[in-house]
């Protein structure tokens, strides 16, 4: 694995590169320069696999040079962990929305350095995983337009909606890690929603794989054009269900948020074989407030935001959206 570090302290930057080689990471290279790190990306023939920033540094601080290398081609996806002495909830939420993968504050600890960089490779692999086993199911589906039974092509379970061309919206690891620092703060109010397309099967299979990801960013930034609300972040959980997080957001009528967001989703121009067969409908779920903690169970916390979102699905009735746009 190769990694990049970044810091203007000589002290911090020598206690990582002896971090890295206790871990076992022998090809790394240390910056002390924040002006030196595009060039240095660029000019280089094997890409790194990891960066470590920090923010606070003379001329360009790690959150706008974060941004800046989420721009360059090949590090779209790349793990950017942020390592700084800040802890506020506005320098964490400024660090994930330039693109940040994970937040480690200082003092940091070698095995919290060296566990986080070990998760962010092992996301990275299983997110190409996940995206070669969707492409494959397409390339089946593109090749044979009903299995020999007749039976359906499965449902999709990829996690990524790729170039959503928001900062609001998070790969589902990285959510994770936001709503795990985040409720770490002390005074923390954060709100989690699970919102739901339903008949996603349909409109999977009524779908080419391009049509089929651009549905699923147009749901995603109708999501945040909806909730309004500049400190929400969201992902995408699979098989068409949406997490979204929001802080201390003001209350709402579940109905009126679907009808809401229905109307939005119109607006955009869907693909002929959705607007011809299948109606697009959304349930959005009571919000889950997470209370402040130094350890949240991420996978208890979305299982009971969903169980509400479910609960709201079982006791309404069909929400077609060519009913509620005329």
């Amino acid at each position: 694995m190769k990694i990049m570090a970044v810091d203007d302290d000589s002290i911090s930057l020598s206690l990582l590169q002896e971090c890295l080689a206790e871990g076992g990471y022998e090809h790394t290279t240390m910056i002390s320069h924040p002006a030196e790190v595009l060039t240095s990306l660029t000019g280089t023939a094997i890409p790194y696999d990891c960066i470590l920033l920090d923010i606070e540094m003379p001329g360009k601080d790690g959150i706008q040079l974060c941004a800046e290398i989420r721009q360059l081609p090949g590090y779209r996806n790349i793990p950017i962990l942020m390592i700084t002495k800040r802890n506020d909830h506005a320098s964490v939420k400024k660090a994930f929305a330039s693109g940040a993968t994970d937040y480690i504050t200082k003092p940091f600890e070698f095995f919290e350095v060296l566990t986080r960089i070990r998760v962010a490779e092992r996301l990275v692999q299983e997110r190409q995983a996940a995206l070669d086993s969707y492409l494959a199911i397409r390339s089946d589906q593109d090749n044979d337009s009903a299995n020999s039974d007749g039976s359906s092509i499965t449902s999709p379970s990829v996690h990524e909606v790729a170039a959503i061309g928001s900062d609001q919206f998070l790969s589902l690891s990285t959510f994770q890690n936001y709503l795990e620092r985040m409720v770490q703060q002390r005074g923390s109010k954060i709100d989690l929603i699970a919102v739901k397309v339903r008949q996603i099967g349909m409109i999977f299979e009524n779908t080419s794989a391009a049509e089929f990801l651009d549905f699923l960013k147009e749901v995603a930034k109708a999501a945040v054009a909806g909730f309004g609300d500049d400190d929400m972040f969201i992902a995408h959980g699979g098989n068409g269900i949406f997490l979204c997080a929001r802080q201390d957001g003001e209350r709402y009528q579940s109905s009126a948020k679907e009808s809401d967001l229905m109307k939005r989703i119109a607006r955009y121009r869907l693909p002929a074989p959705i607007t011809g067969k299948v109606s697009v409908e959304i349930v959005v779920g009571p919000p889950l407030p997470l209370s402040a903690t130094s350890n949240l169970n991420f996978r208890r916390a979305v299982k009971a935001a969903i169980a509400r979102m479910e609960k709201r699905e079982g006791g309404i009735a069909d929400l077609s959206m060519l009913e509620i746009s005329g």
